[in-house]
C-alpha cells in the first residue's frame, strides 16, 4: 500500500461534493469500499487500512456527504440519498466487472442495505460480499423500550439536542464539542441533528431480499449502547447468507476500538468476495452459516459512542 492515500472529489447531482481516499494498486482484483457513520469521518478506517495486507485490493474511503471534508449538497438529509451517493462511488472506483465488497458501520451500515434495497441489481453482479457493523435494520424509535436505561437517556438527550441544535446551530456546535471531542473534523450540529432524525426514518427490515444472493458478514460488540446488539441478531436472522459475529466487551465504535477484531471479519469477507464472482451459482453449496466464524475476544473495555 502507498503510504499516503490517493485523495479525489465527486461531484453529485444536489451540489454535494464527496471527498475520497483511495489505496492500492492501478490494477486491483478487488475494490473494499469502507462507509463511516454518523457523526465520523473516513479517518475512521485509517488503522484498519493500515493493517490489511492483501494485495490486489483497491481500498476506497470517503467521507459521507455533511462529515469530514465533504459538503452536505441541498438535497434533504435521508438514508435513501447516502444509498445513492454510495452507488456513485462505487461505479467511479470499480469500473467494469471488478468485484466489490461494502463494508458499512452503524449509519454507513444503513447506507449498504438501503443500496441493497435500492438497487438489488448490484447485488451478486457486481457487489459480492458484504459487511454490517454495529448497525441496523431498522426500528430504532420502535425498539427502544428494549435498549439499557442510560442508552434510553441518551436517545432522549439526542432527540432534545437535535430540535434546539436545529434552531441554534452555532452554540449547540461549542456544547458538543466540550462535551465529546472527536480525533476528526465534526459536521455542523444542524447537519448532525438532520441526519439523527434520517436514522430514526431507516427501516429496510422487508427489502433486504437482494443480500442473500452473496456473503454477508454481521459484526457487533456485545456492549453496544448505541445500537444495541439486539438490532444484529434480527438482522442476522433477516439475512439467510449471513454469518454473525460478536466481539466480547465491544462497544459501538469498532473500527477504532476493536481493529482485530474488525479485520479478521474484512478479511474473511475478501477471501468469500472472489469466489463468488469468478462461480456465483456454486457458491451457494459451499456457504455453510453453520460454520462457527470465530471472533478475537477482546478484554478490554470500551466506552459507547458513534
Amino acid at each position: 500500500m502507498p503510504a499516503l492515500p490517493t485523495r479525489t472529489g465527486l461531484q453529485r447531482p444536489d451540489g454535494a461534493r464527496l471527498s475520497l481516499y483511495i489505496d492500492g494498486p492501478d490494477h486491483p482484483d478487488l475494490v473494499l469500499v469502507l462507509v463511516h457513520g454518523w457523526q465520523a469521518a473516513a479517518s475512521v478506517w485509517d488503522e484498519l487500512v493500515r493493517q490489511l495486507s492483501r494485495s490486489g485490493t483497491r481500498i476506497v474511503r470517503y467521507d459521507q456527504r455533511g462529515h469530514g471534508n465533504s459538503t452536505a449538497g441541498r438535497a434533504q438529509p435521508s438514508i435513501p440519498l447516502l444509498a445513492d451517493d454510495l452507488k456513485a462511488v462505487v461505479n467511479a472506483t470499480a469500473p467494469g466487472r471488478l468485484p466489490v465488497v461494502l463494508v458499512g458501520h452503524s449509519m454507513g451500515g444503513m447506507a449498504v442495505q438501503a443500496l441493497a434495497a435500492q438497487h438489488p441489481y448490484l447485488i451478486g453482479e457486481k457487489v459480492t460480499a458484504a459487511v454490517l457493523a454495529a448497525t441496523t435494520s431498522g426500528g430504532l424509535d420502535r425498539s427502544a423500550r428494549h435498549h439499557p436505561p442510560m442508552t434510553r437517556l441518551v436517545g432522549i438527550a439526542h432527540r432534545t439536542i437535535a430540535s434546539l441544535c436545529i434552531r441554534a446551530p452555532r452554540t449547540a456546535h461549542r456544547v458538543r464539542d466540550l462535551i465529546r471531542p472527536r480525533p476528526y473534523p465534526q459536521p455542523p450540529m444542524d447537519v448532525t441533528a438532520f441526519w439523527f432524525r434520517a436514522l430514526l426514518k431507516h427501516d429496510v427490515s422487508e427489502q433486504l431480499g437482494a443480500l442473500s444472493r452473496i456473503p454477508v458478514h454481521v459484526l457487533v460488540g456485545d456492549s453496544d449502547q448505541n445500537i444495541p446488539p439486539i438490532h444484529s441478531l434480527r438482522l442476522a436472522a433477516q439475512i439467510p447468507t449471513s454469518r454473525l459475529h460478536v466481539v466480547a466487551g465491544g462497544g459501538h465504535r469498532l473500527p477504532t476500538r476493536h481493529p482485530e477484531a474488525f479485520l479478521a471479519v474484512l478479511e474473511r469477507a475478501c477471501a468469500d468476495a472472489l469466489p463468488i464472482a469468478s462461480r456465483w451459482r456454486p457458491w451457494f453449496g459451499r456457504w455453510d452459516r453453520r460454520t462457527p466464524a470465530p471472533t478475537p475476544r477482546i478484554r478490554t473495555a470500551d466506552s459507547p459512542g458513534v
